[in-house]
């Protein structure tokens, strides 16, 4: 090592040393990588054994032979890897001012790296050669794509080559020594600076093309440089797509955190450490940007997609490294602390011991905030050790690095969020309070904000943002920061609403296109009103028309051929399969094409007309939230033992479910060849005659409020597809409204609330509650939580609780008359009001016995028939009928009705036996208590004479 490389190690392995990362070099396994971009350094080495013989032991390498490969892979690299771009000369002058960020980013005084007829040439080979090698049918969808400059050269580029073998010695490497004098690489005179790689890419120019044309990461050597190739119909300054770069860096610190937009030819250079992505915006995108983005859907971020879709664009990335020229042939030159960190940390990527190789990077690069970041990912992930002890010693190194990796890259929201996880896992170990979460709040907030950055610019998708706002909203709720909570839970539901890249409902335009006509399905209400189930299509008009269902079916067999499904839901069943529409969209330009049209022309008009007599809908355009493709096979579903393929009883996400059906139900088939079963079981259609309801046939549509509790009701044989749109509403951009996501902000503080201690759990659900009050849901676990408090505790505020739990119950059957669960919990609820008042001395405060009796009665008797009920279409709640009957028993015989009694407790043993739970421990223990208090009943009833 030269001298100041040397100290820097020593430093940097004191550093690691003391927080115990460093690790021995001595290991029994053996190691093997391949790193991407053409190492072959290996980290074990043995000879084949003579035939015969068993194997031989790998000899594992030292540290200073891996780096001994790492520096002869880089020489040769940087040697042999682009002969054909020019290598800095020896003797050029460093002394060009140039313009950006010192350190940064810089465009040198020539800011056009080429001329317009270098990137016109340049970009017609590129954009030939990539028409000429694409696999397959691609309807359009282009996507993302990239080939090395040396596979495209030619004899038409010749004057391209001198044009940029200039720009290289005149402009790249002088402005690279200008603005990083102070670079390790440069502290041996003898090194020079050369082209280890060089890309041209694509991307944009199709409907549904996201703006990122290359992934926000890191490139490898020391240095990237960026030239701008333009469109392919470009006429330089005549089109309104142009190219810029996305950093990590730049949050914060500018407007907005990007270098463009870019004209075809110019430059940009930047340390090659830094996160990046080559994005397409429009040229004004600096003037939308000024009329607010500080939300995530704005005018700016749906005009960058539309300049993404508008035109395919183009771009060469060079990779530059540096070398170190030497005398003596037999000795390999030391590559740069970066170089060595980053091949380090590539085979430890394919490594049985990766903390050994990531330690190693650390040693040689001690302020790259990547290493760090996978030093404690790593030592987070390592929790198969049972020893609490180590686990927490792993669990403090861990946060030692990604706090080390977040002051090297406060911007990354990579590093801030397992910061965050870290933090958590930490104090789970130590069995910490949660009112010690602030950290872990802080690491989560500077994550999403950095997230949102790069959602609200097209480099990322929403899926990380929307983990992360999930995590701050479950800790926010945890310390009680329940405003803030809400905050962070509508940023949550605006990111779900941008989520997909299918068509926004489009309020100003007229659409001619015809809507379906439709019939309201209706079931009596709480109070002997009628309640609005769902809407069917009907008519010669469909939501898809046949040639729309065969694409979409085409398209999911192919997927599912591949063995992919992309579903992000937990409800997963054997015989089911779904795939995102998005992502079969992704792939086929034509079919978005179709969707986009169905949504503007039929699906949002209908929803609009259908919905508008129900409360209102919402201000700002329809949207989808997400959608699915869902499969259900009823014949492998009944090969693994199920009665079908199905769903349980659920609610939806967003505000409105449309269900579309894709195929033929026997009944409808004309050749008898339909699937059987299958349809939507409705909990509110449970008493009527048929509960399970289908669309009229293919191609038309069942909608209903996504809080209408509904279940996939079994596909016996056959296979059912079906198509499910979730629809949202965006906030409108123009008017100062409050928050559109009511129902996402119930949903939510419900789904977190069940999470929490219960001193947070109750208020939490009383928000939800309040946010969405015709939402029966919400009102039922309430009343359930209120119950399951402290039977011990005596206080007048734990007999409010009860009461209040009660009357939360009652609410949710005023809202849900059907809810099996609500009537059960209702019943038991009555009977744990009475066992607490009679026991603290508060039976005065009770109804009188006869009305609670009839309650109790009416309740558990009418969960028990709604149960029933849900068990005939195969959908039920998992309400333990046997438990309902020994409750009415054991609440007659309290009030010394014994006969009553014994009515309910004889039929304990039949619901048991239906169940199937006849073997249980629970199930027997049941048993013993209904014995016992049966026996009970004959004593007392022969004890009281007969009148």
């Amino acid at each position: 090592m030269t001298g100041k490389l040397f100290a820097s190690a020593v430093a940097a392995a004191s550093l690691f040393a003391s927080c115990g990362a460093f690790q021995s070099s001595h290991t029994t396994r053996a190691h093997r990588a391949s790193v991407s971009r053409g190492t072959r350094v290996r980290c074990s080495a043995s000879q084949e054994p003579p035939p015969g013989e068993p194997p031989r032991q790998k000899k594992e390498l030292s540290f200073s032979s891996i780096l001994k490969a790492i520096d002869k892979d880089h020489y040769r690299e940087a040697s042999e890897s682009c002969t054909y771009l020019a290598a800095e000369r020896k003797g050029t002058t460093t002394t060009a001012a140039v313009e950006g960020n010192k350190e940064r980013f810089l465009q040198p005084p020539r800011r056009r790296g080429l001329t317009d007829s270098a990137v016109v040439a340049l970009r017609q080979v590129a954009s030939s050669y990539f028409e000429a090698n694409r696999d397959g049918p691609n309807n359009g969808a282009l996507g993302r794509e990239r080939v090395q400059l040396d596979a495209i050269l030619g004899a038409n580029l010749a004057d391209f080559m001198n044009e940029l073998n200039d720009t290289l010695q005149e402009s790249v490497y002088t402005s690279i020594r200008s603005n990083w004098e102070d670079h390790q690489a440069f502290m041996d005179d003898s090194s020079l600076l050369s082209v280890t790689s060089a890309t041209v890419f694509a991307g944009g120019g199709y409907a549904g093309a996201r703006p990122a044309m290359t992934s926000l990461e890191r490139d490898a050597g020391l240095f990237t440089v960026h030239i701008d190739l333009g469109g392919r119909d470009d006429i330089p300054g005549g089109n309104d797509a142009h190219g810029a770069i996305y950093a990590d860096s730049l949050i914060g610190g500018m407007e907005l955190p990007i270098f463009g937009p870019l004209m075809p030819g110019e430059m940009v250079i930047h340390r090659a450490s830094e996160r990046t992505s080559a994005i397409i915006v429009p040229a004004a995108i600096h003037d939308l940007a000024a009329k607010g983005m500080h939300s995530l859907d704005n005018h700016a971020r749906r005009s960058i997609f539309k300049a993404a879709e508008s035109s395919r664009h183009y771009a060469l990335r060079l990779v530059v490294t540096a070398r170190t020229e030497n005398n003596d042939d037999s000795l390999t030159p030391e590559a740069p602390a970066e170089e060595r960190s980053y091949w380090l940390r590539s085979i430890a990527r394919f490594s049985d011991d990766r903390l050994r190789y990531l330690t190693l990077a650390g040693l040689m690069d001690s302020s790259d905030p990547e290493t760090h970041l996978w030093l404690g990912f790593d030592y987070m992930s390592s929790d198969g050790n049972t020893n609490p002890g180590q686990r927490l010693r792993d669990l403090n190194k861990a946060v030692f690095h990604l706090q080390r990796a977040s002051i090297l890259s406060p911007n990354d929201p990579r590093v801030q969020y397992q910061l965050a996880t870290a933090l958590s896992a930490k104090m789970q170990c130590e069995e910490a309070v949660e009112d010690d979460i602030l950290p872990v709040i802080e690491a989560l907030e500077r994550s999403t904000e950095c997230e949102s950055a790069a959602v609200k610019l097209g480099v990322s998708s929403v899926q990380d943002l929307l983990v992360g706002l999930n995590g701050l909203s479950e800790n926010l709720c945890r310390i009680g920061d329940f405003n803030r909570a809400l905050g962070s839970i509508d940023r949550w539901a605006e990111a779900s609403s941008v989520r997909s890249n299918l068509a926004i409902e489009d309020l100003a335009s007229q659409d001619d296109g015809a809507c379906p006509e439709f019939e309201s399905i209706t079931a009596n209400g709480g109070e002997g009103d009628t309640c609005r189930v769902f809407v069917r299509t009907r008519g010669d008009i469909a939501v898809f028309e046949p040639n729309d269902i065969r694409r979409l079916r085409l398209a999911a067999d192919n997927m599912f051929a591949s063995g992919l499904q992309t579903s992000r839901y937990t409800m997963q069943y054997e015989g089911n399969s779904e795939i995102h529409l998005d992502d079969l969209c992704a792939s086929d330009p034509v079919l978005k094409g179709r969707i986009d049209t169905i949504l503007q022309q039929k699906i949002y008009p209908l929803v609009r007309s259908a919905f508008a007599d129900y409360g209102d809908t919402p201000v700002g355009p329809l949207c989808v939230y997400d959608s699915i493709f869902v499969r259900y096979n009823g014949d492998k579903a009944k090969a693994a033992g199920k009665i079908g393929a199905s769903q349980p009883l659920h609610q939806d996400g967003g505000i409105y479910s449309v269900n579309i059906a894709l195929n033929s139900h026997e009944d409808d088939d004309q050749n008898g060849c339909g699937f059987t079963g299958g349809g939507t079981f409705f909990e509110r259609l449970s008493l009527c005659d048929n509960a399970v309801e289908r669309p009229v046939g293919p191609g038309h549509a069942i909608i209903h409020a996504t809080t209408q509790r509904h279940a996939g009701a079994p596909t016996t044989s056959g296979i059912r597809d079906i198509l499910v749109i979730f629809l949202s509403a965006r906030k409108p951009l123009e008017l100062n409204v409050g928050s559109p996501w009511a129902i996402e902000r119930g949903m939510r503080l419900q789904s977190i609330g069940k999470q929490l201690r219960r001193d947070k759990l109750i208020p939490c659900l009383q928000l939800a509650s309040n946010n969405d009050p015709t939402n029966s849901e919400q009102r039922y676990w309430l009343g359930v939580h209120l119950i399951q408090g402290d039977m011990a505790d005596t206080s007048e505020n734990r007999w409010r609780e009860i009461c209040g739990g009660v009357e939360f119950l009652e609410d949710s059957i005023q809202l849900n008359p059907s809810d099996a669960r609500a009537h059960y919990h209702l019943g038991m609820a009555i009977s744990t009001r009475h066992k607490y008042a009679m026991r603290t001395r508060r039976a005065d405060e009770l109804p009188p016995p006869k009305e609670a009796a009839e309650s109790m009665i009416h309740a558990l008797e009418t969960a028990i028939s709604l149960e029933r009920r849900c068990l005939l279409y195969n959908c039920p709640n998992g309400i333990n009928i046997g438990a309902a009957y020994l409750a009415l028993g054991d609440f007659m015989l309290r009030l010394k009705s014994f006969d009553k009694a014994m009515s309910y407790l004889n039929l304990v043993e039949g619901a048991i036996q239906e169940s199937g739970d006849a073997e249980e421990e629970w199930a027997k223990g049941m048993m013993d208590e209904v014995t016992s208090m049966m026996n009970f009943c004959n004593e007392e009833m022969a004890i009281i004479p007969k009148t």
